[in-house]
């Protein structure tokens, strides 16, 4: 806890506290000091919300977002400019946090110029005005190593001002910058140490008017502008890195003070990254606002310093011989870009340094990591497949996911103690094709076969599990080309047959398969459905008695269809299963993955209706289908960020087929499960989190009673960090 009020009235005489006494008052130190809050809601400046005393190193939880609080002391004649944070992992090197939010890593802010009067400009843009110059500025919040900088203006005619789009802007002596004349002329230019050099130029096919749109951009080593998309347009290589410093706007005033261009919006994008540790956004406060003394450990007079949110700099304390506070905003995650991993118990250093990485002196910040229980962090792979969770036969546990949002790596995560801790295994074996959007695999014996499909190919990856005598806990298979065709949307199936043969459903312009022979060779591509203007996607699949396949599928004119492949490689009659799905793209994976209970010789599928609810239809070995139930009235989510799957799954525990949903309503996770013909009561399992996906799998335990383990999304939203594991036994 903070220093009580009593211990505040006497702190000048330094008589509170002078070691950390009963009364809970920090260590007092003629230092600055820092503290930690574990809880980022607090106020900007309230006394609770902290974790540890003052100075004291404190646990902080992996993808659960923290603040660091950390006094900072000014004398005459130093000049640090903008306030920067830096950290280092287990006393490596130290490197400049950047801002990246989270969960999902922010990486395009847009602002509106409509309401713009006078001196108002939008949040995090400033005016200056020099005697004949007028110059509005903005910092994005994060590095630009690659960058899009859009605007959208008004341009009332040929006749008025050039206006120069100004981009890396250090200081007034060094800048990069776009000249656009209404009248015809457009050029690109580069200030360095003030003396201007022209990059190039062109000439406009027609003068402009009226709305005009202008682009520039980094990206490769190139920079470029477009105007109006292809009016005009410059490609100039560039030796910048990356963009540091300003973006903004210069024109002539000619006595006014508004241009004649009138600007509407601007738009800046740069790639979104996730590194191990980053600055994010607060809801508690804005960026910039001020803070109170609240630490006591440096002496002497204060000067409000700011806190911190979703920004890399910070202002700094104008006037000297004072000392003043300032509020971080982090997140450390268990997984970064490139599959970094965060362990429990590492440790995190933090201080602080001027704008140009001259470090500060005191304090020096840490806090040690505790990575949860069940958490496995990274990001859902955005699938109707099944991709897990799997369990050998010595009990370890497989699931496949990427790391971050920004990061499509494949990746198979493993856990040996039930599900407790998850790490990933053969990190330097793993696919080199990202783009994880349609993915599909079956554990067969003591190897994981995975059907893979981006928008130009589909690919096939094979990974041994633990109990494989041969090369345990290895991929052993990978980006092995399945078949190639341009795909309208992403998605795919796939069945291992007893012969070892691999049978492939994907999508291209339509509904194909390919067929992997024992000795390893893939077959041609042959169309479910010929000569149809009728699209068929999101196909599931099952293996069921004598080798045949049974594959659920839909359609865009809101069906359900059911269709067999035969042992022979004979391709049944369609059946249809239901009417009334949806009909946009958004509704590719309205078919749960399949289920086979081969004590019965049935299967199971289990469908999302255009209306949100779940119904099914059980088949026969020989493809007689019963007749329609409803699973749930309540809605199920479909299309979370993009995925077009229904947040649902469908697993067989001895003989009982149980469906794990998300309810549309409260984003929770519910189970229903069929006792003879009727579909019970959901119950729910998880609640107070935003879901978006989960799969699920019947378990077994040490005494032999089954459970059901599922991976859920608890609220990324598309981002990352937020993938848990949890379990519920069987009533």
């Amino acid at each position: 806890m903070f220093l009580s009020a009593p211990c505040a009235a006497v702190r000048a005489a330094a008589l509170c506290c002078p070691v950390f006494i009963a009364v809970g008052c920090a260590a007092m130190t003629e230092d600055p000091a820092f503290r930690i809050r574990p809880d980022v809601s607090v106020p900007l400046n309230a006394d609770t919300g902290s974790a540890g005393a003052t100075n004291e190193t404190a646990t902080v939880f992996a993808d659960q977002p923290f603040r660091l609080r950390m006094e900072v002391v000014k004398e005459d004649l130093k000049d640090y400019g903008e306030y920067k944070l830096q950290a280092r992992r287990n006393g490596g090197a130290w490197e400049t946090v950047e801002a990246h939010d989270f969960p999902y890593p922010q990486s395009e802010v847009s602002y509106g110029f409509d309401a713009v009067n006078g001196d108002q400009l939008p949040p995090n843009w400033a005016r200056s005005l020099t005697e004949d110059r007028e110059i509005w500025l903005t910092k994005p919040p994060w590095p630009l190593p690659d960058f899009s900088y859009e605007a959208l203006m008004n341009v009332p005619s040929a006749e008025a001002d050039a206006i120069d789009i100004l981009f890396c802007r250090v200081d007034t002596q060094n800048y990069y910058g776009a000249r656009i004349d209404p009248a015809g002329q457009v050029s690109m230019y580069r200030t360095s140490d003030g003396e201007i050099e022209g990059l190039g130029g062109t000439t406009l096919a027609e003068t402009l008017n009226g709305a005009l749109g202008v682009e520039v951009s980094l990206e490769d080593g190139i920079l470029a502008l477009e105007i109006n998309g292809d009016q005009a347009a410059l490609e100039i290589p560039s030796e910048q890195a990356d963009c540091i410093g300003s973006l903004g706007f210069e024109w002539p005033t000619n006595g006014n003070t508004r241009p004649k261009i009138a600007l509407r919006e601007v738009t800046i994008e740069t790639s979104p990254k996730s590194p191990r540790i980053s600055i994010v956004s607060t809801d508690a406060y804005l960026d910039g606002d001020l803070t109170e003394d609240i630490l006591f450990g440096a002496q002497g007079r204060f000067t409000a310093g700011h806190g911190v949110s979703h920004s890399d700099r910070a202002q700094p304390i104008e006037r000297g011989n004072t000392h003043s506070a300032y509020e971080w905003p982090l997140v450390i995650r268990r997984f970064a870009d490139g599959a970094e991993l965060n362990e429990t118990g590492d440790v995190f250093e933090f201080r602080m340094t001027s704008a140009v990485g001259i470090p500060i002196e005191f304090p020096i910040a840490s806090v040690r990591l505790q990575v949860p229980d069940r958490h496995l962090g990274g990001t859902f792979v955005e699938s109707p497949g099944r991709i897990g969770p799997w369990q050998s036969s010595n009990g370890d546990l497989y699931f496949i996911m990427e790391p971050a949002e920004s990061d499509n790596k494949f990746m198979m995560v493993k856990s040996e103690d039930g599900g407790l801790s998850w790490v990933e295994v053969d990190a330097s074996g793993r696919p080199d094709t990202g783009d994880l959007e349609a993915v599909d695999a079956r554990l067969i014996g003591n190897q994981i076969h995975i059907l893979h499909q981006i928008t130009e190919a589909t690919f096939y990856h094979v990974f041994n599990t633990s109990d494989h005598a041969d090369g345990p806990d290895r991929w052993v298979i990978t980006d092995e080309l399945a078949a190639t065709g341009e795909a309208i949307s992403q998605s795919n199936a796939m069945i291992v047959r007893s012969d070892g043969t691999v049978v492939a459903f994907f999508l291209t312009d339509n509904l194909h398969m390919a067929i992997r022979d024992a000795s390893g060779e893939w077959g041609p591509q042959i169309p479910i459905a010929e000569n149809s203007d009728t699209i068929f996607a999101g196909p599931q699949a099952v293996l069921g008695k004598g080798d045949t396949v049974h594959l659920a599928f839909w359609s865009s004119d809101g069906q359900i269809h059911y269709r067999q492949l035969l042992a022979d490689g004979t391709l049944g009659e369609h059946t249809v299963l239901a009417r009334g799905a949806g009909t946009g793209e958004q509704d590719i994976g309205a078919v749960l993955p399949l289920v086979y209970d081969q004590t019965t010789d049935t299967v199971l599928s289990v469908f999302r209706l255009a209306d949100g609810t779940l119904w099914e239809r059980t088949l026969s070995g020989d493809g007689v289908a019963a007749e329609l139930r409803q699973v749930t009235h309540l809605p199920v989510v479909t299309d979370a960020v993009d995925s077009q799957q229904a947040a649902a799954d469908l697993v067989l525990s001895d003989g009982k087929p149980i469906v794990l949903f998300i309810d549309e309503d409260t984003r929770s996770i519910y189970s229903t499960r069929r006792e003879g013909p009727r579909w019970a009561e959901p119950v729910l399992r998880v609640s107070g989190i935003d879901g978006s996906w989960v799969r699920g799998a019947p378990l077994k335990a040490e005494d032999g009673a089954y459970k059901i383990g599922f991976v859920y999304d608890a609220g990324s939203k598309g981002g990352a960090g937020m993938n848990k594991f949890a379990t519920f036994d069987l009533e």
